[in-house]
Parts: C-alpha cells; sequence; structure tokens
C-alpha cells in the first residue's frame, strides 16, 4: 500500500511540474496565431506591400512564411484603389490578436535588431485597430492592365519563373512594443534598443514612452495571389 501511495505522489510532483512548460508550449506566437487566420505572417510588419502591390520574395526563390518581400514595381506607378474593409474578417482577426504576444531576443535578431537585441530580457507587443483589407479580382486585373511597358515587362518575367505576386488581401494593425531591459543595462542602451526599433520598422514607429514604442498602421500578415 506504501509502495502505491509514494507512487501517486511521484506521478502527482511529475505532472505538476511538466504542467507550466507544456502550458508554455502551447502560448501562441504572433505568426502561429496570423497563420491560423489563413495569412502569411510578414518577416519585418511595415506599411509596405498592401493590398494590389506586385511582388516577389526578395531572395527570388519563392515564397516561405515569414514572408521577405521586395516589390516588383514602385506602388506609386501600381495606382492600387483604395482598400476594402472586410467588416467580418476584421471582427474575426481581431478577436484572435486582441492579446499581448511575448517575442525573443532571437526573433528581434531576425528582424534588424542586430546587436541592440542583446540588451532585452522580454520584448511584449500588443496589437490594436486590427482591420483587414481587401481589394477584388477585378480590382487586381485592373492595377496589372494600366501598368507602365517597363512594370508590365518586369511582371512578365518573373511571372515567367512563377515568382510574380500581387497582394489580394492583408491584415493591418496598430503596435505598442513594451520591452524590458536587461539587469544594469545602461541608459544607452535603452536610447539604442529604441533606434534600432524606429529603424526597423521604417519610420512608421511614432515615439517612445518610457520602455515602449508605437506604430500605426503596420502589415501583420498578408494573402498572395500569384500573377
Amino acid at each position: 500500500m506504501m509502495k502505491i501511495v509514494v507512487a501517486l505522489l511521484l506521478s502527482a510532483l511529475a505532472t505538476s511540474s511538466c504542467s507550466p512548460t507544456r502550458q508554455a508550449e502551447n502560448i501562441p506566437d504572433l505568426n502561429s496565431t496570423i497563420k491560423v487566420l489563413g495569412y502569411n505572417s510578414l518577416a519585418l510588419p511595415s506599411t509596405a506591400y498592401g493590398p494590389g502591390s506586385l511582388v516577389t520574395s526578395v531572395k527570388g526563390s519563392g515564397l516561405v512564411a515569414p514572408l521577405n518581400l521586395t516589390y516588383l514595381c514602385r506602388p506609386d506607378f501600381a495606382h492600387a484603389p483604395p482598400a476594402i474593409i472586410d467588416t467580418a474578417a476584421s471582427a474575426d482577426a481581431s478577436r484572435s490578436l486582441n492579446s499581448s504576444f511575448k517575442l525573443d531576443p532571437s526573433t528581434l535578431t531576425q528582424i534588424g535588431l542586430g546587436a541592440s537585441a542583446s540588451y532585452l530580457d522580454t520584448v511584449t507587443l500588443k496589437l490594436s485597430n486590427v482591420s483587414v483589407e481587401q481589394l477584388a479580382f477585378d480590382d487586381l486585373e485592373t492595377v496589372r492592365s494600366t501598368l507602365g511597358p517597363s512594370c508590365k515587362q518586369i511582371v512578365a518575367d518573373f511571372s515567367k519563373k512563377s515568382l510574380a505576386y500581387q497582394t489580394k488581401q492583408a491584415i493591418r494593425a496598430d503596435v505598442t512594443y513594451s520591452f524590458k531591459l536587461k539587469v544594469g543595462a545602461s541608459a544607452e542602451a535603452k536610447g539604442l534598443v529604441i533606434k534600432a526599433l524606429a529603424s526597423a520598422f521604417g519610420g512608421s514607429i511614432e515615439s517612445d514612452q518610457g520602455s515602449t514604442v508605437s506604430g500605426k498602421g503596420l502589415f501583420y500578415g498578408l494573402i498572395l495571389t500569384k500573377v
């Protein structure tokens, strides 16, 4: 009987000690949440590559999420019409993304923070004003049909290689990054982190308040259609 009791106690202890780990593993990150919604996440959220944009992979080797894109044609040459807000999809995305997401320093290094990421202990991002923007397929066709000769040729060349895409739909949101520096990090280190965040997001960062940095209207997930 004593052996059975001891075995049960050890089993309970093992379960309780493993539980936090399992819970941590089950906490979704931002990219996986965007994937569940049916979108490809962007390696670097920005105001670029919205609906109507003609894009390709930076490395020219197909698309792998998180997306690292570049324009085939300048957006001011594409003349895309104003995007349509999909209210139902926006509500769905808002429910899923209305949360705080943790980012580890290695993730921030991947999006361009470089050495500044070494000063960080934790980073949390909070999305707000989430919306889904889209264009109809006839809108996308109109964009392509009104391109200038150079743009049309470039799109045709990349299309032959199956490397030409156009943004059909996008998740857009405002964001606030809150960060905690490692113990002993200086005010100079904090300044470097803020500067790196502002640089990484292409000037879309508004300002910092203490240990937060905010940005407006960044695209976080895209649905692309092959051209």
